[in-house]
């Protein structure tokens, strides 16, 4: 397994794995997954923001992807950015979301980055909460019933990690 930023080449097996999550669960809250040539356009524009956007491969095969984005468009929020981890579902489970997670945080600029937040749908399972605790995030407070998909109100736990300073 190969970790590496992110190519346009990536954009399909990309948009494949996220559909996934759309379509079949409420850990994402977008109803329609976007297109290959949306993802690009994504890529690019966290990209020159000097933001990391890496994917996990072995062979040609993406396993996973994740990346550093805009928290909120409000300038005063220029500091802080969101992270975002989806693994191919046949990937989990194998340490790749801890991985894809540590090298968010060893590729990020910390004179561009002081926060970052992770925006989690609290569901049946806790991996991704139990993730991010391993990785020093801690629980920032949780917005309740704040989504509504597959017939459910699903709450959204707000973890923070807090960027080592020089």
């Amino acid at each position: 397994m190969t970790l590496r930023t992110a190519t346009t080449d990536d954009c399909a097996q990309i948009a494949e794995i996220y559909a996934h999550y759309v379509e079949h669960t409420v850990i994402t809250f977008d109803y329609e997954a976007p297109s290959a040539q949306e993802w690009d356009c994504k890529r690019s524009n966290i990209i020159d923001r000097r933001r990391p956007f890496v994917v996990a491969v072995e062979g040609t095969v993406v396993l996973g992807f994740a990346y550093l984005a805009e928290f909120r468009t409000k300038r005063a929020f220029d500091w802080t950015t969101e992270d975002t981890i989806y693994l191919r579902p046949d990937a989990t489970g194998r340490g790749l979301g801890s991985t894809l997670l540590r090298a968010l945080l060893t590729d990020l600029d910390p004179t561009s980055v002081r926060r970052v937040v992770a925006v989690i749908a609290v569901i049946e399972s806790d991996a991704s909460i139990k993730l991010h605790e391993r990785a020093g995030f801690v629980d920032a407070g949780t917005l309740r019933r704040v989504g509504f998909k597959h017939d459910r109100w699903v709450d959204c736990l707000f973890m923070q990690y807090d960027v080592p300073q020089a």
